[in-house]
């Protein structure tokens, strides 16, 4: 998580942070999802869910803005 953290911080360009901050949420649902697991509770799965769906949705409209300039 540390160095995702620096890339998003200090990432020379905007791809190179979306990809980080992808990467530092992915981390976030896998220890979510571990987490679940062990506690043997679905709550923590639908807030991975839920996280996961949210930063998809931000990677494409960010994509979508970086490429055309706009998102509608």
């Amino acid at each position: 998580m540390i160095p995702c953290v620096y890339r998003v911080v200090k990432g020379p360009t905007i791809p190179d942070r979306v990809v980080a901050l992808d990467a530092m949420t992915l981390s976030i649902v896998a220890t979510l999802g571990v987490y679940s697991f062990i506690q043997g509770s679905v709550f923590f799965m639908d807030v991975a869910l839920v996280l996961s769906i949210i930063t998809f949705i931000g990677t494409i409209t960010i994509s979508k803005y970086l490429d055309e300039g706009v998102v509608f």
